[in-house]
């Protein structure tokens, strides 16, 4: 996953109901290519599987339940009462944040052998029932499904999302346009420069199509 912090990383952990939670990390740098890795147990942190990738079956399976922002790790409560926000590079660093509700924890795309559960959109982390602002703070939604079968969190390139992912054998690539998305037509022939011996007034024509 890409931390939006000069890093990829990778992760791995099991689903943990009783606290001081074990996480292997790898981290690359975008720089040079160099390879850190961590094996941290979390004190008093109950956090549900990050994911999970199966090779073995007669599909592959790949379900992503976490989410990187700025150097942070987001991965929920195995209660699904909250989420976990922890620092990347300070195992001390590990806050809970309380939904104030117990999460349905659907994923934000139809059930199938591939999952994805959250994904950053700009700065916002969009889960299936429930947004983080860019503070943190906690935004309960409806729960349906949004998306294809999606195995990657998305990927944002101006305003479009683009991502991969499969179910039974049936392999995908979506593009999302985000929306309210407006875009604008100049008409003028050429450009109009104000001066300081000038006063202007524009009236815009607006037209759908």
């Amino acid at each position: 996953m890409d931390g939006k912090d000069g890093y990829w990383y990778g992760f791995s952990n099991e689903g943990n109901s009783s606290g001081n939670a074990r996480l292997l990390w790898v981290r690359i740098s975008k720089a040079d290519y160099s390879i850190t890795e961590g094996d941290w147990t979390l004190a008093n942190a109950k956090l549900m599987s990050v994911g999970e990738r199966d090779m073995t079956g007669s599909y592959p399976e790949r379900k992503c339940r976490c989410c990187m922002r700025g150097g942070y790790l987001y991965v929920p409560a195995y209660d699904k009462k909250g989420i976990y926000k922890i620092n990347m590079g300070n195992m001390a660093d590990v806050t809970l944040i309380s939904f104030g509700f117990t999460s349905k924890w659907k994923p934000l795309c139809e059930s199938g052998t591939c999952e994805l559960f959250l994904t950053l959109v700009g700065d916002l982390i969009v889960g299936g029932d429930f947004q983080l602002t860019i503070n943190d703070g906690v935004v309960h939604t409806q729960g349906s499904a949004r998306l294809t079968s999606a195995a990657t969190p998305l990927f944002q390139y101006g305003q479009f999302l683009v991502g991969w992912g499969g179910s039974y054998g049936s392999e995908y690539r979506s593009m999302y346009l985000l929306t309210p998305y407006l875009a604008s037509v100049n008409n003028l022939s050429s450009a109009v420069v104000k001066t300081v011996d000038k006063t202007m007034k524009i009236t815009y024509t607006l037209t759908e199509e």
